[in-house]
């Protein structure tokens, strides 16, 4: 009984005192109190439905040290912690720590929220900050949603996950692997930075920058990004794309690849609709359809590809334009039709086919499923072929109402002309000597192609009335047919011709705009990295107290003391006198212990690593150093803002910049010699990324190694 009053007046007493001040804890309830100094020193021991507060948490554990002094709680069983209605952490074994406001939990440990569940083995919470992070795997699960990842962060106000290394998110519908993912619970967004992919059940998304949304199935990504179905690939600067009817669009650089079709399609704008089958690409559009070994190019302002493989129709509007090693083209419009395995060109066709140029009203271009290849050629009203004589100035001509031409290998061999045919014909001998010019009149003409489509055998059919004049005996404006046009200067002869000057001209813009873009999200990304980078590895908690506290002695909960100089963590020599006692002596001004609650001796500060500065006897000058203000610069930049000054870089690499190079010093002694000639070398620039390193030093300047100094140098 009398034990029991102890207690209670214990409880009394501490509840009355940290009622005085409310920065202290405040023990709520606990069955039992006790003071054992040989089992806990200076701790309050409390067992048995312990309650605790501070400001706005609830506490609650099965046992508690309560460290009065520093303000601080080890708590043990059931531990859970309650922070108003927006979060709960429980687990088996917490430490809270009442100064700096900073909670450590481990085994089983669960993090609720309102929107989603976290639970891991080890989570660290800043209440300052209102972040909790772990680096142990975790696991979260958010509706319809399961994250997991090696190491990640909680924001409670954004609540928002930021997970590193490793992630996986499942959903019933699919599942995104990345390393750097940003999911906001709320809205159920993922935002993606790094390799990442998102794999449906017949869709798979790679991309390296892209947000996709859970609630509205839809993403948008940029950065090397592309989207696979079955047999269609679509790639793109950046990429839209909506689950639920199964669109896809993309701007600049558009590429689509149908397998089945073999056919690539490429344009700065494109459109898909999965569930219809359909295509729309324009801005420098054309297909790419690949025959045998040759391949046939087309170019429209605007492409339509719409219907199922067999059945597929291609329409093409504005300006078409053609080209296949041994003919190309143009029509304001095309119209393909696979399933009949016909072509139409429509609205002014003209046709070169090797050295003849074909023109006409309409002109159907008829296929062979089966050998893909081209059968026949339709051309009706209007039917005028031209090719230039092979020696002279001349121009053999056939026109009539219609023509007919069978192909063999894609190339024509057999041509007949019907209705009204006409012919003017330079005639030579096998010497190619001109013998006479054939200008005749006839029902039909039909014409045998050699191998080299040249006009091997004439037939004219059906009384035909004419004759073969002496060159001399056939004025100039004689030899040229009614309605002859030579159009030979727009013949298309390579595949980059189908585009007209205007698309050229778009096409560069956009190239040029698109690779500005991408050089400036280069270097985002490269800042992304190295900031998630410093995430990982701790480097932004190290960064911060570099700038807050250099040339100050502070000391971690392992009771470590060390001198933070210059970006360098630095340990006392063992020896006599006590360096921090000469170093406090020195330094009135530094003479204050700063405390952090974490541990800062790992394998970044032991001996031969980033933060390693060696060891300090007390006597030391003053560490001076200059941040550079400026996130992320390039090399050019490091050479022109801080020439003839020491850097040191985000490995804690220590060089000379000098001449638009890298400089080290021969000896321990060169440092302290340069720094001795002018006040502008004691200060060195911290650039906070790294510098040093293999690709920096092969590259179009050539070496940035300058080789060693020994502090003797002249500017």
């Amino acid at each position: 009984m009398k034990k029991k009053s102890i207690i209670v007046f214990l409880l009394l007493t501490c509840s009355f005192v940290f009622a005085q001040n409310n920065s202290k804890i405040k023990v709520e309830y606990s069955d039992f109190a006790d003071i054992n100094q040989l089992e806990v020193p200076d701790a309050l021991l409390l067992t048995g439905n312990v309650r605790l507060s501070h400001e706005d948490i609830k506490m609650t554990c099965n046992k508690a040290y309560y460290f009065q002094n520093e303000n601080y709680i080890k708590a043990f069983g059931n531990v859970k912690m309650i922070q108003g209605d927006t979060l709960t952490l429980s687990s088996k074994y917490a430490e809270y720590n009442g100064v700096v406001k900073n909670a450590y939990f481990s085994g089983g440990v669960v993090l609720n929220s309102p929107e989603s569940t976290l639970t891991t083995d080890t989570i660290y919470f800043d209440r300052n900050t209102q972040e909790a992070y772990f680096n142990s795997n975790g696991t979260i699960v958010n509706k319809n949603n399961t994250l997991k990842s090696k190491a990640g962060r909680y924001y409670v106000r954004e609540k928002k996950y930021r997970f590193l290394s490793s992630v996986e998110l499942k959903n019933p519908d699919y599942t995104i692997k990345s390393n750097h993912l940003d999911y906001k619970t709320t809205q159920g967004n993922s935002l993606l930075k790094g390799p990442s992919t998102i794999v449906g059940k017949e869709t798979f998304i790679y991309t390296e920058n892209g947000h996709y949304n859970g609630k509205s199935n839809t993403g948008f990504f940029l950065q090397k990004s592309y989207i696979k179905y079955k047999d269609r690939l679509i790639e793109g600067d950046s990429l839209y794309y909506d689950r639920k009817t199964e669109f896809a669009s993309g701007t600049n650089n558009v590429k689509i690849t149908d397998s089945i079709n073999k056919a690539i399609i490429k344009g700065h704008y494109g459109e898909i609709y999965k569930q219809k089958d359909s295509v729309y690409i324009t801005k420098h559009a054309s297909i790419r359809y690949k025959v045998e070994s040759d391949s046939m190019f087309v170019y429209a302002k605007k492409i339509f590809l719409t219907g199922k493989t067999g059945e597929r129709l291609v329409r093409g509007q504005k300006d078409v334009r053609f080209f296949q090693t041994d003919m190309s083209g143009k029509c304001d419009s095309i119209h393909s039709d696979q399933k009949r395995s016909l072509t139409q060109l429509i609205g002014k066709p003209i046709l070169w086919n090797s050295e003849n140029q074909l023109t006409g009203d309409l002109m159907h271009l008829i296929g062979n499923n089966k050998t893909e290849k081209i059968d026949s050629l339709k051309v009706l009203n209007n039917t005028f072929i031209i090719s230039k004589d092979t020696i002279g100035n001349g121009y053999n001509q056939v026109k009539g109402v219609n023509l007919y031409s069978k192909f063999k290998d894609n190339k024509i061999y057999e041509t007949d002309v019907v209705k009204n045919a006409e012919v003017l014909f330079y005639l030579r001998n096998d010497n190619n000597e001109l013998i006479g010019i054939n200008k005749s009149v006839c029902s039909k003409i039909k014409m045998t192609m050699d191998g080299n489509n040249k006009i091997e055998i004439l037939t004219l059919y059906d009384n035909p009335d004419g004759d073969i004049y002496p060159e001399k005996d056939l004025p100039e404006n004689a030899r040229l047919l009614r309605g002859f046009v030579w159009r030979g200067d727009e013949r298309i002869k390579t595949k980059e011709e189908i585009y007209p000057p205007d698309e050229v001209e778009l096409d560069k813009q956009i190239v040029a705009e698109s690779n500005k873009k991408f050089e400036k999200e280069k270097v985002i990304q490269e800042i992304e990295k190295n900031k998630l980078e410093a995430h990982v590895n701790g480097d932004e908690f190290y960064e911060e107290i570099f700038r807050k506290y250099n040339n100050r002695l502070i000391t971690d909960y392992t009771g470590a003391i060390i001198l933070v100089r210059n970006c360098k963590f630095v340990y006392p020599k063992v020896q006599t006198p006590n360096p921090v006692e000469v170093y406090q002596k020195k330094h009135p001004k530094y003479k204050e212990i700063i405390k952090f609650d974490k541990k800062l001796r790992n394998w970044k500060t032991l001996p031969g690593k980033p933060y390693d500065g060696g060891l300090f006897e007390g006597n030391e000058d003053i560490g001076s150093i200059e941040f550079s203000e400026k996130e992320h610069l390039t090399i050019d930049e490091i050479f022109k803002l801080y020439n003839n000054r020491f850097i040191i870089d985000k490995n804690g690499v220590e060089m000379l910049v000098r001449n638009e190079k890298f400089w080290f010093p021969e000896n321990v002694n060169s440092t302290k010699i340069l720094k001795s000639k002018k006040p502008t070398y004691k200060k060195v620039v911290r650039i906070n990324q790294n510098i040093w390193n293999t690709s920096n030093m092969f590259t179009y300047r050539g070496f940035y190694d300058g080789g060693r100094f020994t502090g003797n140098e002249n500017d």
